[in-house]
């Protein structure tokens, strides 16, 4: 990381950013170019700071053709950020308030409906912030969910702290 005043090991931080953002940005080897996807997303951070990262989809489509063809994915998620105020007239004076995660893994497909209810109930506490009593079989039947085994990732930020 080249600005290392500005990389964020603090797991309580790494947490936060995980909880305030809502989009993953999915990136997929599609031959001569990546493919990139924002989709909703559920995580589970250990302790120890290991990460996993839970996406769904459509059985068909794109994205699903890409994970079976290729597994190894990267990712961004980022807090959406926010302009710095300034009062400058100088451009190179402007800047930007941003949380951000950068990681690559591979993405396993989750089978078994145990699985994939585990996995979705994860990602609509995130998103909902709350449990579902019931997600229907015909739901789990349909769905096509995956697992992020993240093998690394780096958070970053240029934050305001608040002491």
């Amino acid at each position: 990381m080249r600005l290392q005043d500005r990389q964020i090991v603090d797991q309580g931080l790494i947490d936060s950013i995980l909880k305030d953002s809502h989009v993953l940005h999915l990136a997929l080897n599609d031959g001569d170019f990546p493919y990139v996807v924002p989709t909703n997303y559920g995580y589970k951070l250990n302790e120890d700071g290991k990460l996993s990262v839970f996406f769904h989809g459509a059985p068909q489509g794109k994205k699903f053709d890409l994970l079976k063809t290729n597994d190894k994915v990267a990712f961004e998620i980022d807090d959406g950020g926010a302009l710095m105020p300034s009062t400058s007239s100088e451009a190179s004076d402007n800047s930007y308030w941003y949380r951000s995660i950068i990681g690559h893994g591979q993405a396993v497909q989750l089978v078994t409906h145990d699985e994939k209810m585990m996995a979705l109930q994860t990602l609509l506490v995130h998103e909902t912030g709350h449990e579902w009593s019931q997600i229907d079989r015909q739901t789990l039947d349909f769905v096509s969910v995956f697992r992020i085994v993240v093998e690394n990732y780096t958070a970053k930020g240029h934050i305001e702290l608040k002491l």
